[in-house]
């Protein structure tokens, strides 16, 4: 599959997803067992928020310390070039994949904000 491809598909992904949470507000889980509400009584909503939650606290502990990896290898390249590439790809991704689960918290929220007025 090509990149663009790739790009657009994980958006889409994203995009239903977000759309689908939107939507789904007033779903509740129960369990078939005991009939009493599951997942600590949350709506489906409610369980998506506690997902992405956990994905941003784990964002913001990785995402500092793969800067720091990066820029370590930077540091200690001693002229090799490819060690500096290597350090300014991984501070790049890190920056970047910390934008983008903010970026889908936001969305996320706007979306949110639509639907409900």
């Amino acid at each position: 599959m090509p990149k663009t491809t790739k790009k657009l598909f994980a958006a889409a992904v994203l995009a239903a997803a977000t759309l689908s949470a939107a939507s789904a507000q007033a779903i509740t889980f129960t369990n078939p067992l005991t009939g009493n509400p599951g997942a600590g009584g949350k709506t489906l909503g409610g369980l998506i928020d506690s997902v992405m939650g956990f994905f941003f606290g784990l964002a913001v502990i990785v995402c500092p310390a793969l800067i720091l990896w990066g820029a370590w290898n930077i540091v200690t390249a001693a002229d090799n070039e490819e060690k500096v590439k290597s350090g300014k790809k991984i501070i790049t991704y890190a920056a970047v994949g910390f934008v983008v689960i903010a970026a889908a918290g936001v969305i996320k929220a706007v979306i949110l904000d639509i639907a409900n007025t």
